[in-house]
Formats: C-alpha cells, structure tokens, sequence
C-alpha cells in the first residue's frame, strides 16, 4: 500500500483548481493512478489562495471508492482517504474548497488499478 499526493492549488487568474499529483500529472483535469488499499492525500499548496477544504465526497452514480471515507487530518488543509479493496475502474470524487469565501466544487477522478 502507498500513499498518493494531490496538491491543490489555483489556476492564475481563477478560482478553477490545478491538480499536481506525485506521479508528474498536472493540470485541471488529471486522472490519478492508484491501487485497492492506497492512501490518498490532498495538499494545498501554501500561498495558492485556497483557505480550506471542506468536503471530498463520492459522487452519487459512481460506486463508493472509499474504504476509510476522506477526513480532515488538520485545519482543513488537508486530507486522507484509503480506497477501498474491492474498488475498480475509473471513479470521479468531489472536492468542494473555499476561496476569498466563497465554496466551489470540482469533480477529478482515480483510477484504481488490481
């Protein structure tokens, strides 16, 4: 079992969110590889304009990906999740974040490997 990073941050100029994971995927829309049992980990980048986190969910037509659902580790600025052993395919989650206030809402996606 490993642990996959997902750094938040702000595209310039917006409140769009760009994904950097640490397999090098970059952008604002990435796919992130990762097998049953892993440990994801949301980051926000310090300095980015991103005040919190405040909910990593799955999203309500795809299966639950999740073994250990996404919590807070501390202070909103990040959090974990464990997918789940039986999960497969390509599943989308939800990220809703706060910036200047206001919530946003953006769906990226796992991809989860046997």
């Amino acid at each position: 079992m490993s642990t996959e990073v997902i750094f938040l941050s702000l595209k310039a100029g917006t409140k769009k969110l760009i994904f950097t994971d640490n397999e090098g995927h970059h952008g604002t829309d990435i796919t992130t590889d990762v097998q049953p049992g892993d440990t994801v980990k949301w980051k926000i980048r310090q300095g980015s304009g991103i005040s919190e986190i405040t909910s990593i969910y799955r999203v309500p037509e795809n299966g639950d990906i999740f073994s250990q659902d996404p919590a807070p580790d501390s202070g909103g600025t990040s959090w974990s999740g464990v997918i789940s052993e039986t999960a497969t395919g390509a599943e989308s989650y939800g990220i809703k974040y706060i910036v200047d206030g206001q919530e946003y809402d953006v769906d990226p996606e796992v991809r989860i490997f046997p």
